[in-house]
């Protein structure tokens, strides 16, 4: 069966749906072949590709879990987008019959109970991971909205709030175990400035703890929005938060807000149904639409207000809201305007709050009948559809014998509508999820790839993702940035401005592509003001970005022109705030007689100019910089003149079709801040972590790199050495296409061993001693006595003395280190080299690199000697103690 089917999917004859389906059976019968050799002529490489080929065919589908979910208000929004509930939790069970009766999801999926307690939380998770071995993908979003009465200006009983906080914390826990490729989480504007106590058990912001627990593998934004301006049918100020996974890079989390709406007025919304001017009245087969009775007394109130009046507006001291005390009216105390209040109808409807059954409540009141709005009234507020059903029979019910019936689930309801999320706001996001996520993912054993797709979704992606002829990317180094990269870096960098402020920020991005950075900041530019000058050297980029945003954007102001930034003049650009963007990675020659030029490096070039023209930059650049000789001096340019706020490492996220590692660099250049304590935030997105600490920690000046994954375990192994001990060599010019069958043999990497073994390989070569002489010779004149190959470019870090080789050559791909040691240090440095210590210790001094690790005059720093030098573990103790 397996040769009839490699047979078949070598003709393209096997279907995908084929593979899928059989995904999991195949999947343990390629590994046993391949494992026992059972190929039975089979290619092995082929039957991997099988495999392979299985694995991708799984089809993304949108799922999602709810916790506090109440009557299913919001999920109705992803219910009507075709999502699939996992799971939605929720404390009461008569709010869990309503999702029942509705049916959100399937009656096993529907948790009662309190989730700080270990078996619906563990429901919740039992359920996700079954829906992860059944689906072979991880769940596509948790949408959270925990209880909001610790935070609530509206509630001023607010207890312990801590406490109550708690369940923030365990919305946290929940996503951190679940990790949806999406979070949300919706609550009122105070939200994230709230204090909760963390899993630590430290107070802290709530925004602090999101960025605690969350922020390694997601990105994420939050903002406190009108809802009204983004779907809503009625008021709801409420602050949203949409995180995105870090390897979703082709979706940002402002893709994902709602998009903007405006909202019906009153009268548009609720006019046509029926006028109710009797306590007890319900429309006709609509006990929905009914006049709520109140204390008669109060109707007086009310009776005579005009669209807009408040009842405390009333000249007649009587008809204002009062009590009666031993004969004598006592008036209420008027806390909020807008109590007793009768709601215009040429406005858009009021906010929703939870007392929305009585008069005393906020902008409760009908525009023209006595009487608080019905609940069919309130579920157009919400937008929810007229079928959404609250109890059993409700639709068999009919007006004489229901209001009973009625009475018995009215505060729930109006409870349900008053906590939930407007149904077209969570209805936006998950349309927004399923057409700029989803379509464009696809499964490899549950890790999510960016498929190759010809037709994109949002105006990022089409930046993002604009095909670049190959002359282009080699003239100018046009290789363009995923939008969660870009996303990243600009957050970061706007941080420091007030959203909303009336001062507007200059922006110039200095090599504009695509437009990647341009449509990111014009994505931003609806919360800050934002005056954006783009650039670019390439004049046909520069029409065709001229030409994508000639429409409408979100900028104060918006210029693209065709330039070259280096030669532009610094005096006519020194007026911006903000210099960002993806400078181009590569080299040219030397231009002496330019300012800007004479660094070989394009990006540093970029760097220099931008530092000298703007008080911050936010720069995607190459890795190397943290560590590479040749971005030393740029690199000690920044750590002694400027304030570096962010390095984001990326790896190979930025570019996933060249491997070439990046990182996010915001640097504050403010003389002010220099003399203060200065915090450096780093983020790993192939480590998945995130730190804050002293920045003189990580960029320590007296070290030649930058060592921003430094931790005790490494400053202990770094006082155990004598670093600096050696200086390094290499040459390139020995190579394969010089090979003859008899001559001097060539030294590779791959030829040193642990312990300083020498290792034969079968592709070992030998090259004539023409060509080995002028190698040999260079190095002879290396000063030292001790001379040690390591291999260049090598996560295994070992090394060989040279000596015992004598009569052979290296090539490029092994590191000549030099310098002098006793035979004893001689011996404890080939064999600490070759342990796990000194490969660990070497990988944080790389920085987890995976390609920019050519052994240069300062990677070689950190290939030490056992036995400390005493000046150098001291220095160490002084920095490593500042951080404690």
């Amino acid at each position: 069966m397996v040769n009839t089917l490699l047979l078949r999917a070598g003709e393209g004859l096997a279907s995908r749906n084929e593979l899928s389906c059989q995904k999991v059976r195949h999947k343990n019968l390629c590994e046993r072949l391949l494992v026992k050799d059972e190929m039975q002529n089979a290619d092995a490489s082929f039957l991997h590709l099988l495999y392979c080929l299985s694995m991708n065919s799984v089809k993304a589908k949108n799922s999602y879990i709810s916790l506090f979910s109440s009557g299913g208000i919001g999920d109705i929004g992803f219910h009507d987008e075709n999502f699939f509930c996992v799971a939605s939790a929720e404390l009461l069970s008569k709010r869990i019959e309503v999702q029942r009766i509705n049916h959100i999801a399937d009656e096993r999926r529907l948790i009662c109970g309190d989730l700080l307690l270990p078996g619906p939380f563990n429901a919740v998770l039992s359920l996700t991971e079954e829906y992860k071995a059944k689906q072979h993908q991880p769940v596509t979003a948790v949408i959270a909205t925990p209880p909001c009465q610790g935070m609530s200006v509206a509630n001023h009983k607010k207890g312990d709030e801590l406490k109550r906080n708690s369940l923030v914390v365990r919305s946290i826990e929940v996503i951190q175990r679940v990790k949806p490729l999406v979070f949300i989480f919706e609550n009122v504007p105070a939200f994230m400035k709230t204090i909760c106590t963390g899993q630590d058990g430290i107070n802290r912001p709530i925004r602090d703890e999101i960025e605690a627990d969350l922020g390694s593998t997601y990105e994420f934004y939050s903002q406190v929005l009108q809802l009204s301006n983004y779907g809503s049918p009625s008021s709801r100020t409420r602050s949203l938060t949409i995180g995105v996974r870090n390897d979703i890079t082709w979706v940002t989390p402002l893709d994902l807000f709602p998009k903007k709406k405006t909202a019906p007025m009153l009268r548009e919304l609720i006019g046509d149904l029926p006028r109710l001017s009797e306590m007890g009245q319900s429309a006709d087969e609509d006990i929905l639409h009914s006049f709520r009775p109140y204390d008669p007394r109060m109707r007086s109130w009310i009776h005579d207000l005009t669209e807009g009046q408040s009842a405390f507006d009333n000249k007649d001291p009587l008809k204002r809201p009062h009590r009666m005390v031993d004969g004598k009216v006592i008036q209420n105390v008027q806390k909020n305007g807008d109590k007793y209040r009768r709601v215009p109808w040429d406005a858009v409807a009021p906010c929703v709050h939870t007392r929305n059954d009585i008069l005393a409540s906020q902008n409760t009141i009908h525009p023209e009948d006595d009487r608080v709005f019905s609940i069919r009234e309130l579920m157009r507020m919400m937008g929810v559809r007229d079928d959404y059903v609250w109890f059993q029979e409700q639709e068999k019910i009919n007006t004489a014998s229901g209001m009973n019936e009625l009475k018995t689930h009215a505060v729930n309801i109006r409870q349900c509508l008053g906590e939930a999320i407007p149904v077209p706001v969570t209805q936006s996001i998950a349309h927004n999820i399923a057409s700029c996520l989803t379509p464009f993912l696809r499964f490899s054993s549950q890790h999510p790839k960016r498929a190759h797709v010809s037709e994109w979704s949002t105006e990022l992606q089409k930046s993002a993702y604009l095909e670049v002829p190959a002359l282009r990317k080699k003239n100018y180094a046009a290789y363009y940035t995923e939008p969660l990269i870009a996303f990243s870096v600009v957050k970061r960098a706007l941080a420091a401005y007030r959203e909303r402020q009336k001062k507007t920020i200059q922006v110039l991005e200095p090599s504009c592509g695509s437009g990647v950075f341009i449509q990111t900041l014009n994505q931003f530019a609806e919360f800050y003001s934002i005056d954006l000058t783009s650039i670019d050297i390439d004049a046909e980029v520069v029409a065709q970005a001229r030409n994508r945003f000639s429409g409408s954007t979100n900028f104060a102001n918006l210029s693209i022109r065709n330039a070259d930034f280096l030669e532009e003049d610094s005096s006519e650009l020194a007026r911006f705030d903000l210099v960002v963007g993806n400078p181009p990675f590569g080299r040219e020659k030397s231009d002496k007689a330019s300012t800007w030029k004479k660094d070989t490096e394009l990006s540093v070039r970029f760097i220099r100019k931008a530092l000298s023209i703007s008080r911050k930059i936010a720069f995607v650049l190459p890795k190397a910089i943290l560590h590479a000789a040749y971005y030393q001096d740029v690199r000690n340019t920044i750590a002694s003149t400027t304030s570096v706020k962010h390095i984001l490492d990326f790896g190979e996220f930025t570019f996933p079709d060249v491997k070439i590692e990046t990182v996010g660099l915001v640097v504050e250049n403010n003389c002010d801040t220099l003399n203060k304590p200065r915090l450096l935030s780093i983020k790993s997105w192939p480590r998945q972590c995130v730190e804050t600490g002293p920045t003189e920690y990580y960029l320590d000046q007296r070290f030649p790199t930058w060592v921003i994954y430094r931790d005790s375990e490494f400053d202990s192994t770094a006082k155990s050495l004598d670093l600096g001990a050696f200086k390094v060599w290499r040459d390139r010019r020995i190579s394969r296409r010089l090979a003859v069958s008899d001559g001097v043999r060539v030294l590779r990497g791959r030829n040193i061993g642990a312990n300083g073994r020498f290792n034969q390989d079968s592709r070992d070569y030998m090259v004539s001693a023409t060509a080995a002489m002028p190698i040999q010779a260079a190095i002879k004149k290396l000063p030292g006595k001790s001379k040690y190959l390591a291999p260049n470019l090598s996560y295994k870090p070992r090394v060989m003395a040279l000596g015992e080789r004598e009569d052979a050559v290296p090539d490029g791909s092994c590191a000549v280190l030099y310098g002098t040691l006793t035979s004893a240090q001689s011996s404890g440095f080939i064999s600490f080299a070759s342990s796990e210590t000194f490969r660990r210790f070497y990988r944080v001094a790389c920085n987890y690199s995976t390609r920019s690790i050519n052994i240069d005059p300062c990677l070689v720093f950190w290939w030490g000697v056992p036995e400390t030098v005493p000046n150098v573990s001291a220095s160490i103790d002084v920095v490593a103690d500042s951080f404690k």
